[in-house]
């Protein structure tokens, strides 16, 4: 597995990213929810990205952890994940996440 990269960008009014990059494993899960913390705390943005083009895997003991933190830290915030690759989006619809993908 390669090591995961989370990296914000404001990327127009009230629209904030997350680019992540590498892999995510079960010890990358509270770095993920720090930052999402992290983003919604100091921007409150109207809407959030998670980008995921630069995703490898999802280790699929994780995914479903994944999609609760991301449900779980809305509040309020449209979050939406964009540009997962075929696999990412099929192990996210597994776990409950289609809702998530756009």
């Amino acid at each position: 597995m390669t090591a995961l990269s989370i990296t914000s960008m404001i990327r127009a009014a009230g629209v904030v990213t997350l680019v992540l990059r590498g892999s995510v494993g079960r010890a990358d899960v509270d770095a993920l929810r720090t930052a999402l913390s992290d983003v919604l705390r100091l921007h409150r943005p109207a809407r959030l990205e998670l980008d995921m083009s630069g995703l490898f895997e999802i280790d699929p003991g994780v995914t479903g952890m994944i999609t609760a933190i991301i449900l779980d830290a809305s509040g309020g915030t449209k979050i939406g994940i964009v540009r997962a690759p075929v696999t990412v989006r099929h192990q996210l619809r597994l776990s409950g996440g289609e809702g998530l993908l756009t």
